[in-house]
């Protein structure tokens, strides 16, 4: 049985920060619904900031699509979580994969804690439901493109959801010291789900001097890694 994910051929990565700078966010929609997609594309073709460049109907067709688009891959994409062959967080790691740094913004029926954390852990830079407005949504898409993240799920869920001890045993702890600046924007681009040698290229560092900021915060946020720094800067609100 043939591979449904095709190799794609070598692209240069996409930037958003530079989309940003140049006005015009070109977006890839994956959605695998014909009506949900149609919808969405008439209310973001409303904002001309935002270039749909593709649609696709699921993660492989998605991949089929950036490699159609050659040297120029979208700035963003938008996709549904639950969707048939590819769904949105197996699209993440197969971009991941190819070392494809295009942004992923994920859609969501179900207000589920446990797929919310696991968005987070692939590398999502954005979770939203699909009961936002779509003044909520166009921001969102626009704060991830000027490199930020949109992980926002509902305010019932966040405060209904179990506390493990494996991810939440910071919530016993009192108000984290202060993050610097700097150890701020390291923050920001673990949550993005970038490595350590990914933020020292970005930010101009050695991986070593990376690795002794997420030591810093680790312990400024009384917390054991990554996931559990990105989960206790959501609830402080700081991502």
């Amino acid at each position: 049985m043939n591979n449904p994910i095709p190799p794609l051929p070598q692209l240069k990565p996409s930037s958003a920060a530079q989309a940003a700078a140049k006005g015009s966010i070109r977006l890839l929609l994956v959605e695998d619904q014909q009506l949900v997609r149609d919808g969405l594309k008439g209310l973001l073709a409303l904002h001309e900031d935002i270039q749909i460049v593709g649609e696709a109907n699921d993660g492989a067709d998605a991949l089929e699509q950036i490699a159609r688009l050659g040297g120029e891959p979208p700035d963003l994409i938008l996709s549904d979580m639950r969707m048939p062959r590819l769904d949105g967080l197996g699209l993440i790691r197969a971009l991941a994969a190819r070392a494809l740094s295009i942004p992923v913004v994920l859609l969501t029926t179900f207000d589920d804690a446990a797929v919310f954390d696991e968005a987070v852990r692939a590398g999502a830079r954005g979770f939203l439901l699909k009961a936002i407005s779509t003044d909520t949504l166009v921001q969102a898409l626009r704060d991830v493109a000027e490199g930020g993240t949109a992980l926002r799920p509902s305010l019932t869920t966040r405060m209904e959801r179990p506390a493990s001890t494996a991810e939440r045993a910071f919530l016993a702890t009192e108000q984290p010291d202060p993050l610097s600046p700097k150890e701020l924007q390291v923050l920001r681009l673990v949550a993005s789900g970038r490595s350590n040698t990914e933020i020292a290229a970005l930010l101009g560092n050695s991986e070593g001097v990376i690795k002794n900021h997420c030591s810093a915060i680790f312990s400024k946020m009384g917390v054991r890694d990554r996931t559990q720094a990105v989960l206790r800067a959501i609830d402080l609100g700081w991502i």
